[in-house]
């Protein structure tokens, strides 16, 4: 697909190059923010994101959108968000955990995957949930969780 297709594929304010592409930029993150990384899939404390309990699951490569991503991409993401999505509902003991993928800011595909406690109001859940970007962005507390999720998730590995 030329880069001409590319841009046109998506809204004119989406970030679709990689030089400023905020999700290959978590590439560089600090371990302390890193839940995971293999050769495909990466899952950080997404910065500007920093909501404690939400995570994003990003191929790590630029693959702009589900139509980039390649097989074994495809093949691995279901059992990346099932072990994610069961590590953090073990470490945050949340009620419900959404995974949402967009791509309208950035198309770099990246899934966020956020936990909804108790304490998230009627208003706030389903996809209203990232509302609470404005409202609950917390670094300090995000990083907390960041180990526990780890751990969850090595469990997760290691039990397959």
């Amino acid at each position: 697909m030329s880069d001409t297709a590319k841009a046109t594929r998506f809204p004119a304010h989406t970030v679709t190059d990689s030089a400023d592409c905020l999700i290959c930029q978590l590439e560089e993150v600090d371990d302390e923010a890193t839940v995971f990384r293999d050769d495909l899939w990466s899952c950080e404390l997404p910065t500007g994101y920093e909501v404690p309990g939400w995570f994003f699951l990003r191929a790590r490569r630029h693959a702009l959108g589900w139509q980039e991503l390649s097989q074994g991409e495809l093949d691995s993401l279901g059992q990346h968000l099932k072990d994610l999505t069961g590590a953090v509902a073990e470490a945050t003991g949340a009620l419900a955990i959404y995974s949402m993928n967009f791509g309208e800011s950035y198309a770099h595909f990246h899934v966020l995957v956020a936990a909804r406690g108790a304490d998230v109001p009627a208003d706030r859940r389903g996809g209203n949930i990232v509302n609470l970007r404005g409202e609950r962005l917390d670094r300090a507390e995000a990083l907390k969780l960041v180990p526990q999720v780890r751990s969850a998730y090595r469990r997760a590995l290691e039990g397959r």
